[in-house]
């Protein structure tokens, strides 16, 4: 950014300089510029940003932070320990928060006007009672006059049982199955085998004959349908709402609404249009929404400019990437504009905006998925850069499957400084930008298939090592010995190793296991892989819950729900996708779904129970989900859920 050194005319007798104290003036002035020019300049780093939050990974967008501010560790919302203050949210959302001295800002999904689940389901319960009364009576009395045509169709109903009933019998995997996952397999079945289907059509034809068979039936069988439907309302808008707060009370400073072009699912398990976290600079307030929004606002509200486009549709739609502020661009991940011929159509490019005008000013050559999380940097030149990554499942469409480092220097903004993609085949899809994009100015990790690191030179994109991730020394709780075994050596397979969210350091990779209540260390220079078995959740008495798989209810602060993904229901470590952890000093800290905040200490010597420093509640037992990351500014933590917003400090 250009800097102008204004000098105002001074009138005679005013104020006298001499010929050389006034060029020694000029000279010193112009040197005090220069200077702030340096700093400004130097690095990623948000200009003014020491102890602010300005976007999703904070001051220099690297989700790492070092402070001499006493930062929190230990604290418990269902305890009221260390909990500045909570404000309720009439709606859930997952975006991370943005910190400016005395305000914050994050996004919720649009409130609706719908009753409480509990209401809801109450009513369903009690219009299937009513309806399930009615058919039985005229079940039996169909059943007592034994006509053909009712025969016929009870007939067809039972012999499609029978064979369906064999066919589950002979079925070796299914009978191998047991609890969640033999129902699990058997809803399949019903859906996808052609005796399941048939068994289904034969059951709802007699359905259908028992209920136009009676006036009272069909009305019933009507309420409870209506019912479920109104159980079943999912939360759908493409439009978001952007909050300020008073950081200091929680007080609503304003709210905003922000446009968007394709309606989303609320509290989708992998994301939804709050997914990104503001941004701000002290002086503006940036919002994306994922839904094809964009908008910039001043710090009390004013709507300076605002912008939509349409997503790709048809295509994966978790959408992980989150907010970048370099210098004056706002970067943000789409398809290519309707005119553009040189890019492919159905491709995500990285593009850079003017913060102040919406402008677009570039477009990447390289592609970047939904599933990437991009992340700022410096090379080995201190040269400013952005690190993303194409690959995952669902057939994302964009190619080649691998890395690619983008320049953020003035001269060669949007290129490529090298591109790599890994030496397995991956012409389906390919995995390994399911990550946060860390790296330094030596390195960066690629995690493929949950089945090894590889480690890529991120000053020539060439690759450097390999090594397997699946054969892992692991501390498991016992909880008859209430301490840790080492377990050495333990060989797992595909989904026993699979990650949630990762954080790099220049030594180790660190993720969350996805399905196991597991946090994993992987060493990149030796190779060793660790796993630190985590509790998965706190008892009353301060004590841990371990092993037993946890739930939540999913319901927003007024007792709605609004997701129709029973995964948001899961325990904890189930098939979402959660924030990106944070690392603040040598401590990182990583969230679940059901609001467990562990913090583990990078710089453990070993990683048993005392790289575990705190395992922290966000909310109630039962009652808490969120899939967002945390922020820390002035010496506070600031964190959300789906009921509420928290501010956390001693």
């Amino acid at each position: 950014m250009n800097k102008f050194l204004n000098i105002q005319v001074i009138k005679k007798g005013t104020f006298f300089f001499s010929k050389n104290r006034f060029i020694l003036f000029i000279a010193l002035a112009l040197c005090f510029v220069c200077i702030s020019c340096n700093q400004d300049d130097n690095g990623v780093k948000v200009k003014n940003s020491d102890n602010q939050w300005p976007m999703s990974g904070g001051p220099d967008g690297s989700w790492k932070l070092n402070t001499a501010l006493q930062v929190p560790t230990k604290w418990s919302v269902r305890n009221n320990q260390n909990i500045k203050w909570k404000k309720a949210l009439p709606e859930g959302g997952q975006s991370g928060i943005a910190v400016w001295d005395k305000k914050i800002f994050f996004t919720i999904n649009p409130p609706l006007d719908t009753p409480p689940y509990a209401e809801l389901k109450a009513n369903y319960e009690y219009a299937k009672q009513e309806y399930d009364s009615i058919y039985n009576v005229t079940f039996n009395t169909l059943l007592k006059n034994k006509t053909l045509a009712f025969s016929k169709v009870l007939l067809a109903k039972e012999n499609a049982l029978k064979i369906w009933e064999v066919f589950l019998a002979s079925n070796k995997n299914y009978a191998q199955l047991s609890g969640k996952k033999k129902n699990t397999a058997y809803n399949r079945l019903l859906k996808q085998n052609e005796k399941g289907k048939a068994f289904t059509e034969a059951s709802e034809d007699l359905v259908a004959f028992v209920n136009v068979s009676s006036k009272d039936a069909i009305s019933s069988f009507k309420k409870q349908n209506d019912a479920l439907a109104l159980i079943n309302t999912k939360g759908l808008s493409a439009d978001i709402e952007l909050y300020c707060l008073n950081a200091d009370t929680g007080d609503i400073l304003w709210t905003r609404p922000v446009k968007g072009s394709l309606p989303s699912d609320y509290n989708y398990g992998f994301s939804d249009s709050t997914t990104p976290c503001p941004i701000t600079d002290g002086q503006h307030v940036w919002v994306i929404n994922a839904s094809g929004g964009m908008a910039c606002f001043s710090m009390v509200g004013d709507l300076i400019w605002d912008r939509t486009w349409m997503p790709t549709v048809g295509g994966p739609f978790n959408k992980q990437f989150d907010s970048v502020l370099y210098k004056d661009w706002i970067l943000n991940v789409e398809p290519s504009e309707e005119n553009d011929i040189t890019r492919v159509k159905v491709w995500n490019y990285l593009h850079g905006f003017n913060k102040f005008t919406g402008e677009r000013l570039w477009v990447t050559k390289a592609a970047i998925t939904h599933y990437n999380t991009p992340v700022l940097g410096e090379t080995a030149e201190g040269k400013p850069a952005i690190m993303i990554g194409r690959g995952g499942p669902h057939k994302v469409p964009e190619r080649p499957v691998g890395l690619s480092l983008i320049s953020l220097d003035e001269k060669n903004v949007g290129d490529a400084l090298w591109n790599w993609e890994p030496e397995a085949p991956n012409k389906i899809s390919g995995y390994g930008a399911l990550n946060t994009q860390h790296w330094d100015k030596n390195k960066v990790s690629w995690i493929y298939k949950c089945e090894k690191n590889l480690t890529v030179d991120s000053q020539t994109g060439k690759l450097i090592d390999q090594k397997p991730l699946n054969v892992v020394d692991q501390y498991i709780y016992d909880e008859q010995e209430q301490k840790y075994i080492l377990k050495e050596g333990v060989k797992l397979k595909n989904s026993e190793n699979e990650f949630h969210c990762n954080m790099a350091t220049s030594k180790y990779t660190f993720y969350m296991v996805m399905h196991q209540p597991f946090f994993a260390r992987h060493n990149i220079e030796t190779g060793k892989n660790e796993h630190l078995e985590l509790p998965r959740e706190i008892n009353p008495d301060g004590s841990f819950v371990w092993k037993t798989p946890q739930k939540n209810d999913g319901l927003n602060s007024r007792g709605q729900l609004h997701s129709n993904d029973k995964r948001v229901l899961g325990d904890g470590f189930q098939r979402i996708f959660l924030g990106s952890p944070v690392m603040i000093n040598n401590y990182i800290y990583f969230t679940n779904a059901l609001g467990m905040v562990y913090v583990i200490d990078a710089n453990a010597e070993k990683f048993d129970s005392t790289a575990l420093v705190a395992v922290n509640d966000l909310g109630k037992k039962g009652e808490t989900w969120t899939v967002n990351s945390l922020s820390f500014a002035n010496g506070h933590i600031y964190h959300r859920t789906l009921k509420e917003i928290i501010c956390i400090g001693y």
